[in-house]
This record gives structure tokens, C-alpha cells and sequence, in this order.
């Protein structure tokens, strides 16, 4: 009998154990997505892009549209 009690209660504390780790990981989890969405969204405006990555200076001269009637580029 005493080895089922043992069991049970051990049992008892992981599950306690285990809900409690989730919950943290749950939680860290949805903070680092809502970071991810924040920082891709401010990576949409130009001025913070650039300051942001090292790469954007590499890209070169942006595509421009065609400004006449043709479609063609002048």
C-alpha cells in the first residue's frame, strides 16, 4: 500500500510540475511571436529598416515604374 501512495503522490507533483512548466513555456512562447510580429512590422518602414539590417545599403537603386505612356523604362 505504501508503494501505490509513493507512486500516486509522486504522480501528483509532476503533473503539478508539468502544468506549471507549460504554462511558462506557453507563455514565453506567445511573447516571443508577439516580438516577431512587432519587429517585422516596424521592418515595413524604410527609415527603421534601415537602421535594422546591414544589408539594405547592399541592395542597390530601388525599381522604379515606368513614368511614360510606353511601359518602358527610361
Amino acid at each position: 500500500m505504501s508503494r501505490d501512495r509513493e507512486n500516486k503522490s509522486y504522480e501528483q507533483l509532476f503533473i503539478l510540475f508539468s502544468a506549471k512548466v507549460e504554462k511558462v513555456i506557453i507563455r514565453t512562447t506567445l511573447v516571443f511571436f508577439v516580438l516577431l510580429i512587432c519587429v517585422q512590422a516596424m521592418l515595413q518602414i524604410p527609415y527603421i529598416r534601415k537602421h535594422f539590417t546591414r544589408v539594405e545599403p547592399l541592395e542597390g537603386k530601388p525599381y522604379i515604374w515606368p513614368q511614360n505612356g510606353k511601359g518602358e523604362r527610361t
